[in-house]
């Protein structure tokens, strides 16, 4: 048997995704009602304020994804058998994948760029996560197979329907910037179009929402077992 260093940071792993989930659920809300009531400059405030806190976290996501991509978990190999190399495919794939999407989403609100492109990596990210998820729970990794499922899926169909939403924030608040419009207050879309978007907005709201859930309750259940016997 071969002994290793073992990192464990599976439980901050969960508690930094539902930070990620509460966070995106709180700021389509307050975004949403700052430009119904002041309009897109209040709206474009608050934005910026969530995409440096969306920044921040992605980096650090983008740091450990980049270490758990190499290092976590080291494969042990026990009379013959790799047990568990197919970890960090798992838990750091689409960690790190989340990463990028939120620092790439905070540059282009601090640069006033279009979202959608970062909200289009998030629709691919999103798919290839639930994708993961799948697998996984067909080859039974995790313990918990069922909850890992939920969680990877839950956090897939956020980042699936924040596409949309990037759609939305494009045309209420960053396009009026960019084009020095006056604002109008509470003028309202009623387009097919941002009826669409509005929809997706409504239903990534639901799904951020159970995310962080999902998340919380894995990570909070799994803390206790791993401080007292870690993996």
């Amino acid at each position: 048997m071969v002994r290793v260093t073992f990192i464990d940071i599976l439980a901050f792993q969960l508690f930094t995704l539902a930070m990620v989930a509460i966070l995106l659920f709180y700021s389509g809300i307050s975004d949403y009602l700052a430009y119904v009531r002041r309009g897109f400059r209040e709206a474009y405030r608050l934005l910026r304020a969530q995409a440096t806190l969306f920044g921040i976290i992605g980096i650090v996501i983008i740091i450990i994804g980049l270490w758990g991509e190499t290092t976590w978990p080291i494969s042990v190999v026990s009379k013959g058998v790799n047990t568990m190399g197919a970890y960090n495919i798992l838990f750091y794939d689409p960690y790190l994948m989340l990463g990028i999407v939120l620092a790439s989403f905070s540059a282009c609100v601090m640069l006033r760029l279009d979202t959608r492109y970062a909200g289009l990596l998030a629709l691919i990210t999103g798919a290839l996560s639930i994708y993961y998820g799948i697998n996984a729970y067909g080859l039974g990794l995790t313990q918990s197979p069922i909850a890992m499922l939920f969680l990877y899926g839950s956090l897939g169909l956020t980042a699936i329907f924040t596409f949309p939403v990037t759609i939305f924030i494009d045309g209420i608040i960053i396009g009026p910037m960019l084009a020095n419009k006056a604002d109008k207050g509470s003028r309202r879309y009623v387009t097919m179009r941002w009826k669409l978007a509005f929809l997706g907005f409504v239903i990534f709201l639901l799904f951020s929402a159970a995310s962080a859930l999902i998340a919380l309750a894995i990570g909070g259940g799994a803390l206790a077992p791993h401080l007292a016997n870690p993996p």
